[in-house]
């Protein structure tokens, strides 16, 4: 099988404003493989103008490579949203995220934006 998901991914905050400052997002997982390399992505959808703050431009992607170890354990990625061009008229927005393994699975988490 390979990646289980032991604990559904959640942000350590569910209502934000923009830009975000700091929303880290966790989950507890495993893969019954005893071990393996997986990469991680984070998604936004590309119809709104809210992005993910990189080093860059701002992206609505981002890529994280991890090895998931054969015994249950929570991981935690930490990342920052912004406006990309003007204001937005959105009260959620969903951030999905991928895991790509010997299996792929697929999990979200949704934040509230405050006007």
């Amino acid at each position: 099988m390979g990646i289980v998901i032991d604990r559904k991914l959640a942000a350590s905050i569910t209502e934000i404003s923009l830009p975000s400052g700091t929303v880290i997002l966790r989950q507890t997982l495993h893969s019954d493989l005893g071990g393996e390399a997986a990469k991680i992505t984070y998604s936004l959808d590309k119809r709104h103008n809210i992005a993910f703050k990189t080093p860059g431009n701002p992206a609505k992607q981002i890529q994280i490579s991890v090895n998931v170890p054969g015994t249950s354990t929570q991981r935690s990625d930490t990342v920052e949203l912004v406006l990309d061009g003007g204001g937005t008229s959105l009260d959620e927005i969903v951030i999905k995220q991928l895991i790509e393994a010997e299996n792929d699975v697929q999990n979200s988490v949704v934040l509230n934006v405050q006007s």
